[in-house]
């Protein structure tokens, strides 16, 4: 076999066989030769049916006329198209995409006397990449909404945090019963550091009569806007159970019961902790109740002391929220001219360090007898500044919140 028909058959091979559409056409865009994909895709039996044919006997009108100014600027120019993303349209409106590379064909004299083309079916690629663009489309339209509604969340959110930290104290109550320095029985201080832009951190003092107030702390478990929306509710009863805060176990059973009705149909149970403490400017002792919150330490400022209240586990209760009838049973405590009750939650101590080790209530009242001296807006920095040196982190995981009552010297 010479070197011309073996050419020749290893072309028909070709054509018959390459999954690519390979054609020739001449100027008038007539094909002259095709291969079997040409046939099958053009739905022809056999590839010689479309000898002599246009595009204009198989497309719609609009992309033959597409296709043939493409070839007529290829055979005038001498440019080949290269990897054109083609449109194709049927008689029966059915699209389908190509891509195209054509290249001008030349004799032996070098004269161009038609095109030569390759064509890849795209249709699965580019309904691919129309999807793809769709869902991208859909995701820039989805982004956009989301800003919008995280913008206006975080407005929620700082107009959240702005009413709850004015629900907290701005003013203390003034008591009656001076000593001879001629100050008030009593002083308040407070810190208060919620972990997200709102928490379930909260405090109040309030003036039960001329030489009476209430000292009330709790902290709702969780943080966030569930936690924050339980304080804004135990704010509300705070008002309406006045009658009951001369007595402070009376107060934390009345509260709990309140809770229990008005949280009783929400189908994720809520827990809370709280203090409550009655101070009395004729007294040198306080009178207290707690439903399971963390044990307030008392401060001898004169001996650098700190000390819990009480060690006696008994006289803790149950967390608010988990049963309907509890009585919290009411205990007092000394409180001495010169000494501080400091009242705090457990945020301010449950911090681990980088190795997975709790700062605790033992370190927290250690730290508190260091600064036992200092005054209280010195000591809050110092003794969140230890816990935050030990955590390694300047913010902490749950909310904080720390109140402390002075009483006077005389």
């Amino acid at each position: 076999m010479d070197d011309i028909a073996l050419g020749q058959d290893l072309f028909r091979f070709l054509l018959e066989n390459t999954p690519d559409q390979i054609y020739f056409k001449d100027t008038e865009g007539r094909f002259l030769c095709v291969s079997r994909a040409v046939a099958d895709f053009m739905g022809a039996r056999d590839p010689a049916d479309l000898i002599g044919k246009s595009d204009f006997d198989f497309w719609s009108e609009q992309t033959a006329r597409c296709t043939a100014a493409d070839e007529r600027r290829i055979m005038e120019t001498g440019q080949p198209l290269i990897g054109k993303i083609e449109r194709l349209v049927h008689p029966d409106g059915r699209v389908t995409w190509d891509y195209t590379t054509k290249l001008p064909l030349r004799n032996a004299q070098g004269e161009i006397i038609g095109i030569a083309g390759i064509n890849k079916d795209f249709t699965a690629v580019k309904r691919l990449q129309d999807a793809l663009e769709e869902e991208r489309n859909r995701l820039r339209v989805l982004t956009t909404e989301l800003e919008a509604k995280n913008t206006q969340l975080e407005a929620d959110l700082r107009m959240a945090r702005e009413v709850q930290l004015a629900l907290l104290p701005r003013e203390y109550p003034s008591l009656c019963g001076y000593g001879v320095s001629g100050h008030p029985p009593f002083s308040f201080a407070h810190y208060y550091r919620p972990a997200a832009a709102v928490g379930g951190d909260f405090f109040d003092v309030f003036p039960l009569s001329q030489n009476r107030a209430g000292v009330f702390i709790c902290d709702v478990m969780g943080h966030g806007l569930r936690a924050a929306l339980i304080t804004a509710i135990i704010r509300t009863l705070l008002e309406e159970l006045r009658p009951v805060m001369l007595n402070a176990g009376r107060f934390l059973s009345a509260l709990n019961l309140r809770l229990r009705a008005i949280l009783e149909r929400v189908e994720e149970p809520f827990v809370a902790t709280a203090f409550y403490m009655i101070l009395d400017a004729a007294s040198e002792e306080v009178q207290f109740a707690n439903a399971a919150h963390p044990v307030p330490v008392q401060l001898h400022r004169s001996m650098g002391l700190a000390e819990p209240i009480t060690k006696d586990k008994v006289k803790t209760g149950p967390a608010l929220g988990l049963f309907d009838d509890i009585n919290y049973p009411v205990f007092t405590c000394p409180f001495e001219q010169n000494h501080s009750i400091v009242l705090f939650t457990d945020g301010l101590y449950e911090v681990e360090s980088l190795d997975g080790q709790q700062f605790g209530r033992n370190a927290l009242i250690s730290s508190l007898q260091r600064f036992a001296t200092l005054p209280a807006e010195q000591l809050f920095p110092a003794v969140v500044d230890e816990v935050c040196r030990f955590s390694s982190r300047q913010d902490f995981e749950d909310d904080v919140c720390i109140v402390v009552v002075e009483r006077a010297g005389s």
